[in-house]
């Protein structure tokens, strides 16, 4: 096939794409990367440790639009298909328009549930806009938030939360906005630093749902968490 090349040749040229992909799946889930771009740089993220998950290349080379997003939905769905989920290797929200395009689109398709992982910093990211009602008349029916520490010190020392301190207090907040338009859960990383148990009260306060997430590093890395946080306190 003759094709018009970026350097302005028309012939057979090969053409090298890095772009990593927008959809992935494992068994019976299916989940959508919408950004790998994250305004954490949390020191127990599995983007430390390769560049996907499931043999799936997840870093992306730009975020794509709505359109493309919705494509390769359209182009990967399959009805054995019984789990979705909003993950990615980024946080979601930096691309909130295809998101939510991307939502509209699944729930067209099936009548599946339709669930989120968020680091849950969207009044920082949007404070503009109500995202967690624009996310629930987009069709989301569940956001599981990271909450991942028990107050705003631990928060920074383990996120590193590039939008600032300020961080923690919005995603409790968030969680709030989000609680009476969908179900709604935070979770937590059980790593040194992180006590579970302060963090599972804070979701009982807020009267949602807890869920203790494995880390999923190598062996080894814990220490060098720990290494960090002593060195830092």
């Amino acid at each position: 096939m003759l094709i018009k090349c970026s350097c302005g040749f028309i012939g057979r040229c090969v053409v090298l794409m890095s772009k990593g992909d927008l959809t992935y799946w494992r068994e019976s889930s299916f989940y959508l990367n919408p950004t790998s771009r994250c305004m954490n740089d949390c020191l127990f993220c599995v983007r430390h440790y390769g560049a996907g998950v499931f043999g799936f290349d997840l870093v992306l080379d730009e975020d794509p639009n709505a359109e493309e997003l919705v494509k390769a939905i359209d182009d990967t769905w399959d009805s054995k298909f019984d789990d979705v989920a909003i993950v990615g290797f980024g946080e979601p929200l930096l691309n909130l328009d295809a998101v939510l395009d991307a939502i509209r689109k699944v729930k067209e398709l099936t009548k599946l549930p339709i669930r989120m992982n968020t680091n849950g910093q969207a009044l920082l990211l949007h404070p503009s806009r109500d995202v967690a009602k624009e996310l629930a008349e987009a069709g989301l029916d569940r956001i599981q938030i990271s909450l991942n520490a028990q107050d705003p010190d631990t928060y920074f020392q383990l996120c590193q939360p590039k939008l600032g301190r300020g961080a923690f207090e919005s995603i409790l907040e968030f969680t709030e906005q989000c609680k009476p338009l969908m179900k709604v859960e935070l979770s937590a990383v059980d790593i040194p630093g992180v006590d579970i148990d302060a963090c599972r009260g804070i979701a009982e306060r807020l009267g949602v749902g807890f869920r203790v997430r494995v880390f999923k590093g190598p062996e080894g890395a814990l220490d060098g968490i720990l290494r960090t946080l002593t060195t830092e306190s």
